[in-house]
């Protein structure tokens, strides 16, 4: 009986969560309240309530899935091949466009929950660790070319942080709706800032896939 009422538990959480992913970039956080993502589901605000307690925890909920996902698709796990540049750009922007609403309102949830924001400060910190550590591999492995200082690896993995995770809010302040069309812009961008610290090989891949995209 136990293990069934977890089950059944697990499964309306995790309805709530992605139904709420799905209202959330539809029509932005402060115009979905718990009572739509009840109605979405078909079940009382009762029942939500059993799960969360109210809007900000399902959010801070949400972003620990997003952060786990991103950790996943930036850690390279013992005796795996190394992750092409190029994949980890295409595979980040669909992450930035999967969870949208955090990168076009963070800066409203940030300061509407405290809580949040110390969250998403952690999560910057751990990704530029892991940024920095991918772009050390890549060195090895003769792809890119070495930093000369910590200043300058600071200074490339701030940079391309800052590009990737503010260019859906940049790029869709004019209109209604977010547009899958600034997902694909996003990523040549990112890698027209890269391009420059490739070498051999790597900088044609780079290159093949900036004209390729181009011609989109």
């Amino acid at each position: 009986m136990i293990s069934t009422l977890n089950g059944v538990i697990m499964k309306t959480k995790e309805k709530i969560l992605l139904s709420s992913i799905e209202l959330f970039n539809r029509s932005g956080v402060v115009a979905i309240t718990t009572n739509h993502i009840a109605k979405e589901l078909n079940i009382s605000p009762g029942n939500l309530y059993f799960h969360f307690a109210n809007k900000e925890e399902i959010i801070r909920h949400i972003f620990k899935i997003m952060c786990k996902d991103t950790y996943n698709l930036w850690k390279t796990k013992p005796g795996h091949k190394l992750v092409h540049p190029l994949e980890l750009i295409e595979k980040n922007f669909e992450l930035f466009w999967r969870y949208r609403f955090f990168h076009r309102e963070m800066y409203y949830l940030r300061r509407k929950d405290a809580q949040l924001s110390k969250m998403w400060k952690d999560h910057l910190q751990k990704v530029l660790r892991l940024m920095t550590l991918a772009y050390k591999r890549w060195i090895k492995a003769g792809w890119m070319a070495p930093i000369k200082s910590a200043d300058e690896m600071n200074f490339l993995v701030n940079i391309l942080l800052a590009t990737a995770s503010t260019f859906l809010q940049f790029f869709e302040s004019s209109e209604k709706q977010p547009a899958r069309k600034h997902v694909e812009s996003g990523k040549k961008y990112v890698a027209r800032l890269l391009i420059h610290y490739t070498q051999g090989d790597m900088k044609k891949d780079f290159e093949n896939y900036i004209t390729s995209s181009s011609t989109k």
